[in-house]
């Protein structure tokens, strides 16, 4: 009874959120049922799971939140996002712009900028050539999402934290596994590339284009805007001192934001109450994309506090049959109730490495096969990943989700699939 709660209050957030009503509400409202069908003190809850959930996610990342959003609205209002978006059209044309969307969320991640500050510099970059390519923006998100939470997160010699994880526990390195690792997230990678690809003809046949928002900065045709090299420059400081110099990660983006202010300051348009407002509406953005994100990891925490969930994790970690098929099910399954690879990979990955380790279980291929299976089921409409990317590109889990649920549900699911297959026929499985 207590799983079929768990499961019964996943199921409400996610037809809530598909149905358009506001993921605050949602994230409330599925609480609240879990709660009561599971026996908890409602106002106990709240005050001391929930909002300790909430807001601690808020007090850590805000400024992070409010400082991108400002380097992203900086390189907006000077031209430089359409600077960049009308050279890589150039170079690659209007056809293949999901496709260079998804690179270059990819080698940011990749370089170890984290999924956030890698949004906030890549969107208005990405606003601009779906513009100039007219594709519709509901389909960011997917394109953000296949490029900087799959391959890229749990590839081998990732610097992704669910690449870590399990080196804390099974002694493994980042390059654990890394021939079927590197097969399947090429496997990952392509197959989410084609399938964006696809998703673009088929809405453009369907008569879909990009719509600008009244919030959207507009770049007159005959408007001085920066070079290219010019450009990107604030992103290369940005990238330079977070993972070069090593600065924490609201300092990087200060200092992103300080150079783009100064690089870009003959560009900047001088209209003091059109600046206030601009910059109004990235403080209003940050707030918002932070206050949705928080809210379901509140509804996170409800479900972890529950004993049903306490009652899952042995259940899942003691399956039998193949250890590695076990495992990948128990991760992707704790990963999809927590909303989080993370979460999900930091609750299994102790438990299975004591229970198949002694038994002689390759802890290389276990990392593997634990690192790709969180993947699977994390990106479910409460993920804060999915919240955000959805909340920042102005668009609604009707418009959006389904696309996502494609690249990093399905395809990931996939590639779990393949990694098992590789792993047994390489003969893996045993230490």
């Amino acid at each position: 009874m207590g799983v079929a709660v768990l499961i019964l209050g996943l199921v409400c957030l996610s037809l809530f959120a598909l149905k358009g009503i506001p993921i605050v509400i949602a994230a409330f409202l599925s609480s609240l049922i879990v709660m009561l069908l599971s026996g908890l003190d409602v106002l106990t809850t709240f005050k001391t799971v929930f909002m300790p959930g909430m807001t601690a996610f808020i007090t850590n990342y805000f400024i992070i939140f409010l400082l991108g959003a400002f380097f992203g609205k900086i390189v907006e209002l000077s031209g430089a996002a359409e600077t960049i978006s009308r050279t890589i059209t150039g170079r690659f044309g209007e056809k293949y712009v999901a496709a260079g969307v998804i690179i270059a969320a990819a080698i940011l991640t990749m370089g170890g900028v984290s999924v956030y500050v890698a949004l906030f510099a890549l969107y208005p970059i990405s606003m601009s050539l779906f513009k100039q390519a007219d594709m519709p923006r509901r389909l960011f998100a997917a394109c953000y999402m296949c490029g900087a939470g799959t391959f890229t997160m749990t590839g081998p010699f990732s610097p992704a934290i669910q690449n870590v994880i399990p080196t804390t526990y099974l002694g493994t390195t980042v390059a654990a596994a890394a021939v079927p690792g590197v097969i399947t997230a090429v496997f990952c990678a392509v197959l989410g590339i084609l399938y964006m690809q696809w998703r673009v003809k088929k809405v453009r046949l369907a008569g879909e284009h990009f719509v600008s928002l009244t919030e959207d900065v507009v770049i007159q045709e005959d408007a001085k805007r920066p070079n290219f090299i010019l450009s990107i420059l604030p992103l290369v400081i940005l990238i330079f001192t977070l993972n070069v110099l090593k600065f924490p990660i609201e300092g990087a983006l200060l200092a992103g934001v300080i150079s783009g202010i100064v690089l870009y300051f003959p560009y900047i348009p001088k209209d003091f109450k059109f600046l206030v407002k601009s910059f109004y509406q990235a403080i209003t953005d940050a707030t918002m994309a932070i206050t949705n994100t928080g809210t379901t990891v509140g509804f996170g925490k409800v479900v972890a506090s529950t004993a049903a969930f306490a009652g899952l994790i042995p259940a899942v970690t003691n399956l039998g049959g193949n250890p590695l098929v076990a495992a990948a099910v128990a991760t992707t399954c704790l990963a999809g109730i927590s909303g989080s690879s993370s979460g999900g990979l930091g609750i299994a990955t102790p438990l299975i490495g004591q229970i198949f380790l002694p038994l002689g279980v390759n802890a290389q291929a276990l990392h593997r096969v634990l690192t790709v299976a969180s993947s699977g089921l994390d990106s479910m409409p409460h993920n804060g990943g999915v919240v955000t990317f959805l909340n920042f590109s102005k668009t609604t889990h009707k418009e959006g989700y389904f696309d996502i649920f494609i690249v990093s549900v399905v395809i990931t699911l996939l590639q779990t699939i393949l990694l098992l297959i590789l792993i047994s026929a390489m003969g893996m499985t045993w230490a």
